[in-house]
């Protein structure tokens, strides 16, 4: 029997080799399956050649026959009859599942596990296509895997088996360990998405049958998705997962366990941050909405991680994160809507005013739910969301360069109207009588800027309007230390240390000087006097 191979990925590509003659080819043992080290099938009796008795022996023979994995990536037409015998052995295998009602024993268990671990659990091609944001199903096709067509009935023989009456899981607990499940969680990195099919709904059933794996199934998928989250930011299966994740959660029992709510903040929460959350909003968002039907004080928690995570500068997430808090909004309470409506409506305001007309119209489409309208409309809410919401919706219903949101916005602003028209008044009164002030005030600014400067007045003498100024020393000062006072006052220029003066010179200087003085002071005596005071008569 061949052996398992570990799950993974490999980027061992295919190799030739020339042989000395030049004339042969070798290729090498493909990446993605076992080596061919047996020879042709052999054709082994039908079901229903033998008699009852003898069918789970045949059975057995056939799941051995089944564990020969064939190469599908080199030559289409090698080993043609023993890839037919094979891929009908396994649809025989799968009808008598289908039709067996008796008990199957313990090595028939083990034979089938090995034979699927052989054929599925196999190391993965590397990544060809673009991931997230740069992927794009219209240019870009999944790689499919070659082998499909006994990988498919593989799957279907494993997931007929766990459905089957007889299927005992005290028996197949041996074989369904922590090793399976996690080899299992490694294929859905699978590029093709029919293998991600078949394994959701494979994981989804022995999650079902094996309680006690379920712990540790979701501490696998936990530790799956933080690596996505914080390391690698590249999983093919995200989506599949969460899909699974939400049954799950579903089941949950109320209250909900420190654990579960653990996995939420932790693991649930931050997969909004990846750049490829358009792949897997949808069932991210229906596990958001499971956990607050579940307990709704969780809501808070919820909104405001999601807001806080806000995109900057992405539109078609941001249009994504509107359409997620729409779900969610359908299924909160009143009570818990008013906790977070202060970051709600704001974050909205922002998103009324973008200058992407799909952000601004995905946006005023929320007020299209009677559930949103209806939270939004009671008496504690609908003057907060006015005092926010009237702005950007008028200067939108005005200003915007796109006519189908400057329609959206004034059919808002009629919504709000008809909920409420003396509130309406009022806050649209509030915002004419701001502006007019917005108005006057930028009309004296620009007086001040035309006004002429005043070189009349003392630089001293300051306006009553401006603050006094701080009693800080500046460096323009002149300092107040004696000391200092009295060595600038004996300072001498280095002219008169070089020339000095004689006292004759000095004396002769200070005379002048004094004599200017005295004319000073006799011109101004002699204009005072000349003044005469006039008096205006009435």
């Amino acid at each position: 029997m061949v052996g398992v191979i570990p799950a993974g990925r490999t980027s061992i590509p295919n190799t030739t080799v020339i042989t000395s003659g030049g004339s042969s080819l070798r290729r090498s043992a493909s990446s993605r399956f076992h080596e061919k080290s047996h020879g042709e099938l052999q054709k082994i009796p039908s079901f229903e050649e033998v008699t009852p008795e003898e069918r789970q022996t045949l059975f057995l023979l056939k799941l051995k026959q089944c564990c020969y994995v064939f190469d599908f990536c080199g030559d289409a037409n090698s080993d043609l009859q023993s890839k037919s015998i094979k891929q009908e052995a396994l649809l025989q295998c799968v009808h008598f599942l289908l039709s067996n009602q008796e008990a199957l024993h313990e090595k028939i268990y083990e034979a089938l596990f090995d034979m699927v671990a052989t054929n599925l659990f196999r190391p993965l091609p590397p990544r060809m296509n673009p991931y997230g944001v740069m992927y794009d199903p219209e240019e870009d096709e999944p790689i499919l895997e070659a082998a499909w067509p006994h990988i498919q009935i593989v799957y279907e023989l494993l997931l007929r088996f766990i459905d089957s009456p007889t299927f005992n899981t005290h028996i197949a607990i041996n074989f369904i360990d922590e090793k399976f499940v996690l080899q299992l969680l490694d294929l859905f990195d699978s590029e093709d998405p029919r293998e991600r099919d078949y394994l959701k709904t494979t994981l989804h059933r022995i999650y079902g049958k094996f309680l006690g794996l379920r712990a540790f199934i979701r501490t696998a998928i936990k530790d799956l998705f933080c690596t996505f989250v914080y390391e690698s930011y590249q999983h093919n299966g995200v989506s599949e997962i969460l899909e699974v994740l939400g049954s799950i959660i579903n089941g949950f029992v109320v209250p909900l366990k420190d654990e579960h709510k653990h996995f939420l903040i932790k693991v649930l929460l931050p997969l909004h941050k990846p750049k490829s959350y358009s792949l897997y909003c949808s069932h991210l968002g229906y596990c958001m909405a499971q956990f607050i039907e579940k307990d709704p004080t969780l809501s808070e928690v919820i909104f405001k991680c999601i807001l806080r995570m806000w995109p900057v500068g992405n539109s078609q997430k941001e249009v994504l994160f509107l359409s997620e808090l729409e779900d969610l909004l359908n299924v909160i309470e009143e009570e818990q809507f008013i906790r977070i409506r202060g970051p709600l409506f704001r974050q909205l305001s922002k998103c009324f005013q973008s200058v992407h007309f799909q952000v601004a119209e995905r946006a005023l489409y929320l007020w299209s739910n009677d559930h949103i309208v209806y939270l939004i409309a009671s008496k504690s809410s609908l003057k907060y969301a006015l005092d926010l919401f009237y702005t950007p919706l008028y200067e939108n219903s005005n200003n915007h360069w796109n006519k189908s949101i400057r329609s959206l916005s004034l059919s808002s602003l009629k919504l709000f109207m008809e909920i409420d028209i003396d509130t309406y008044n009022k806050v649209s009164e509030t915002y004419k009588e701001n502006k007019r002030k917005q108005k006057l005030l930028q009309q004296e600014r620009l007086q001040q800027m035309d006004m002429p400067v005043n070189t009349n007045k003392p630089l001293h003498q300051e306006p009553a309007t401006m603050k006094p100024a701080n009693v800080i020393r500046r460096k323009s000062l002149l300092p107040v230390d004696p000391s200092t006072i009295a060595a600038l006052s004996s300072h001498r220029s280095l002219e008169d240390i070089v020339h000095p003066k004689n006292n004759d010179d000095e004396q002769q200087e200070q005379q002048k000087n004094n004599n200017q003085r005295d004319t000073d002071v006799e011109f101004t005596d002699t204009f005072e006097k000349s003044t005469v005071p006039v008096t205006i008569s009435q």
